[in-house]
């Protein structure tokens, strides 16, 4: 034992992984900052005295949510939608869908009460979202923007097209644009410190999950960049690399084109001081010092690179395929709605994490709704991964409870090399996972729900890859897939809790993983019951 646990702690990345897992209660018995008071930070970030531009209303139909998974697509070859040019109305469309405000909540118990299309840990929503016009969108300019959410504008920080150096560093086209992710630590180590680490990077999955879910909806292709040059994209978007680093960047083409490639590798070495810098002001009100949460600085300046990386190899990330029950193999491909039956703007009104106290409902879910939310989980990404899509970096596994057609029990979701499935894995005790999750996250009833998602991931590959880059790249790998069981359990009228409450070893040992795999989420999902939460959606 102890020389795995060595082996788990023998770099930078490796030691924070087992500092936010195996031994998180210590990390939690430092203590947490304060939250509710007037040192919080705003939960939007707002530019002083740079030129805002007001987005016009966006649609409120975009398109079907299964655009962006190669099986939809290959089966409705002639219905893919194609968006020629990205003018005001489909990039307000875009941005709003992607990171809106979808709803507030009102009421003496609101504590938390802004929701944006991605879920996030207490609603701090740490991540920003800029966009990079190559060209001009009506009357806006070419240009690197800043999303407000709050206003639904956006803000010019740079005018002028996707400079050489960008398209250099990030490896990127960018023929029509691209949007970036990044992390603005702050909103959530004030209150998490070093453990924030981990939220952003989920949340930074998720987010650019439901990029390319609304941009392929609208008629868009996007490649996602784990590995750029840090400096370089920092710099462009004017921001500190510390407080706030970019943490993933998406190339945007017209879908009638085929997807966005990496971009050629440079003649000659880019030079920054060609590249002019920019100090934009935005509005601060948290004091706390960054100090609190300095094992977060220390490895997300560890992860930073200087350009793109080599292609990988992602079967090294999968786990071994074991021997199915003999009972078990549910197949996910049944029949379906037709291209436009699932629209994603009707989905991500309606997805929500069960409410603040989520007690699912008892009646059994129909196994065709989990289906339908699993289906396309590990459909393979466009990514710098590799030349061609590839599925994500995780695996997944499903504990079936109250679900009718299926027995309960562990499954594991088998995807790429057939038809999607669960496969029902033999001699799995399961009721120490449900009780320890009804302990540890008293705030749902997992007892009662559907069906509860456990995605993993391989640190140590992880680490052999992408050095301490590895960690925030896997927790993203597995926020695009949580995002879109996400939405499309929404979409079949289901509700997904994405909780971080659970001890990785019972999962670990449910599973049957080696100390390498690690759960890096856990989705809980179920029917919600009303409740007294007052949520108005947030429609012009």
């Amino acid at each position: 034992m102890r020389s795995t646990t060595v082996g788990l702690q023998s770099s930078v990345g490796l030691r924070f992984w087992w500092r936010t897992f195996e031994a998180v209660q210590d990390l939690f018995a430092e203590g947490h900052g304060e939250e509710g008071g007037p040192d919080d930070p705003l939960p939007v970030k707002t530019y002083r005295g740079l030129p805002r531009h007001v987005l016009p209303e966006p649609a409120r139909r975009i398109g079907d949510a299964r655009w962006s998974f190669a099986a939809f697509r290959d089966a409705h070859p002639l219905r893919t939608p194609a968006l020629d040019i990205l003018d005001r109305r489909a990039l307000s469309t875009l941005l709003y869908w992607t990171y809106g405000v979808g709803r507030i909540e009102l009421g003496p118990h609101a504590v938390w009460p802004y929701h944006r299309m991605v879920a996030s840990a207490r609603c701090f929503h740490p991540v920003e979202l800029y966009v990079w016009l190559a060209r001009p969108a009506g009357e806006l300019p070419a240009g690197c923007y800043h999303y407000n959410p709050a206003h639904h504008a956006v803000t010019l920080l740079r005018e002028g097209g996707v400079p050489d150096a960008v398209r250099i560093g990030a490896g990127v086209r960018a023929e029509t644009g691209l949007l970036v992710a990044s992390a603005w630590f702050r909103k959530t180590a004030f209150r998490y410190r070093d453990y924030a680490y981990r939220l952003c990077a989920q949340e930074a999955g998720m987010t650019v999950g439901n990029a390319l879910l609304a941009g392929a909806a609208l008629g868009l292709r996007a490649r996602v960049h784990h590995r750029f040059d840090d400096a370089v994209v920092n710099r462009a978007l004017g921001l500190d690399g510390r407080e706030e680093t970019a943490f993933a960047v998406l190339d945007l083409a017209p879908a009638g084109e085929a997807a966005p490639v990496p971009a050629p590798a440079p003649q000659q070495p880019y030079a920054l001081r060609e590249f002019p810098d920019i100090r934009p002001v935005h509005v601060k009100t948290s004091r706390t010092s960054d100090g609190a949460w300095s094992g977060l600085t220390a490895l997300d300046l560890a992860a930073r690179l200087t350009g793109p990386g080599a292609p990988i190899a992602p079967d090294g990330f999968r786990l071994p395929v074991e021997t199915p029950d003999t009972d078990g193999v549910l197949g996910l491909t049944g029949p379906e709605p037709g291209a436009g039956g699932v629209e994603l703007a009707t989905a991500l009104r309606a997805r929500d994490s069960g409410g603040r106290m989520f007690l699912p409902d008892a009646r059994p879910v129909a196994f065709a709704r989990l289906a339908s939310a699993l289906r396309y989980a590990l459909e393979p990404v466009p990514s710098d991964h590799t030349e061609a899509p590839c599925r994500p970096l995780v695996s997944a596994h499903v504990l079936v409870l109250g679900t009718d057609g299926a027995s309960p029990g562990l499954y594991r979701l088998a995807a790429g090399t057939g038809p999607p499935a669960l496969v029902r894995l033999p001699a799995r005790d399961w009721r120490a996972v449900v009780g320890m999750l009804c302990d540890r996250t008293p705030a749902v009833n997992t007892a009662k729900a559907g069906a509860v998602v456990f995605l993993t991931a391989d640190r140590l590959a992880g680490d052999r890859w992408f050095g301490a880059r590895g960690y925030r790249v896997l927790h993203q790998e597995a926020g695009i897939v949580a995002q879109r069981i996400s939405v499309l359990a929404a979409a079949a009228g289901l509700s997904a809790r994405i909780t971080n409450g659970y001890h990785d070893g019972t999962v670990r040992d449910l599973i049957g993983l080696d100390a390498a795999h690690v759960p890096v989420f856990t989705l809980i999902m179920g029917r919600r019951r009303p409740t007294a939460q007052y949520e108005p959606e947030l429609i012009w």
